[in-house]
């Protein structure tokens, strides 16, 4: 029966091994190349010098297929090549793992690869072994230039960090595919500030609620009375629930007959329920002698808010602070 212990004194190892304990200590799914931290490897630009500045750090340069090496450059400055006069350039800041056998080091080359001018131009191709950094946009005839970072952004689907104890990534809301990774694996949202738990059933699965986005309000007619919205109105989203919270305000005194179709437009970033979705929300009367009532407020399929308000006088504002639930009946 063979067997393997790994790290014990007076045994040698090679990086073969080294390898097989990265992938053994840090499992990381898709995500092939690791960055210590958000901070690692910041690009400042300087328009005056044309160069570009790259912070101090460290990163896990993926094998592959699996392990890699862990790798740290200083800080270094590069020199942004000047503009083409027939069209814009993209060039690529990498960090490159070096070896003693061809560059005479074992660390990590801070690296500017120079694009091709073009009418619509693409970042050079990011080298093996190494990983991408920063995108410098440089415009045609100019002496000013643009950086992007793209450590974990999205630009590089096989890139992300170590953030908050967890593997991270910020690609604008979107996650890697959930099949990639191991049942229980948590990733991190740095953006959205959500961890996300990939289920046994092969999805992505968070508590925490996602940044809060506006509500479109919208003016509705109610018989011949046209009436106009102000206030605001705010929905966010974890895998179990919609939450609403805020205030509408109505233009003109109004009496309910019937439904309002949609009061608001909710914003494509949300999901949408298969079924509507009602709750009781809070509302005020012009009349001074009313106290309020209650208004049936329902999230539709289409992503509207419709509104059925209690008849029971004209009605001034409404009250939204409720949670939705999400079941295998809405979702």
């Amino acid at each position: 029966m063979g067997s393997f212990a790994w790290f014990q004194d007076g045994v040698g190892y090679g990086a073969s091994d080294l390898a097989t304990w990265q992938s053994l200590m840090l499992p990381r799914g898709s995500l092939r190349h690791l960055f210590a931290s958000q901070a690692q490897f910041v690009a400042t630009p300087n328009l005056t010098t044309r160069t570009v500045a790259i912070g101090a750090g460290s990163v896990l340069v993926g094998g592959v297929t699996s392990g890699g090496t862990w790798a740290w450059s200083d800080e270094a400055t590069l020199t942004v090549p000047t503009a083409s006069n027939d069209a814009p350039r993209k060039d690529l800041i990498i960090g490159r793992l070096t070896t003693a056998a061809v560059e005479g080091v074992n660390g990590l080359s801070i690296e500017l690869l120079q694009g091709t001018p073009a009418a619509s131009p693409a970042a050079p191709n990011r080298p093996e072994h190494a990983v991408a950094l920063a995108v410098v946009d440089q415009p045609k005839a100019s002496t000013t230039f643009t950086v992007t970072a793209v450590r974990h952004t999205g630009q590089y689907q096989d890139q992300g960090t170590l953030a908050n104890g967890h593997v991270g990534v910020d690609w604008a809301g979107t996650l890697p595919s959930a099949s990639a990774f191991p049942a229980g694996f948590t990733l991190y949202d740095i953006g959205r500030n959500q961890r996300w738990v990939r289920t046994l059933g092969g999805t992505w699965h968070t508590a925490d609620f996602g940044p809060w986005v506006a509500v479109t309000l919208l003016n509705f007619q109610v018989g011949n009375t046209n009436v106009a919205t102000s206030g605001s109105l705010y929905v966010r989203e974890s895998s179990s629930y919609w939450e609403f919270s805020g205030r509408v305000d109505f233009s003109t005194a109004w009496t309910p007959v019937g439904l309002v179709p949609s009061v608001g437009s909710v914003p494509s970033s949300i999901s949408r329920p298969t079924q509507h979705t009602y709750t009781a929300v809070g509302q005020t009367y012009i009349a001074p002698n009313k106290s309020g009532g209650l208004a049936r407020f329902a999230y539709t399929t289409s992503g509207g808010i419709e509104l059925g308000a209690d008849p029971n006088a004209t009605v001034s504002a409404l009250y939204v602070n409720a949670q939705l639930s999400k079941s295998p009946f809405n979702t």
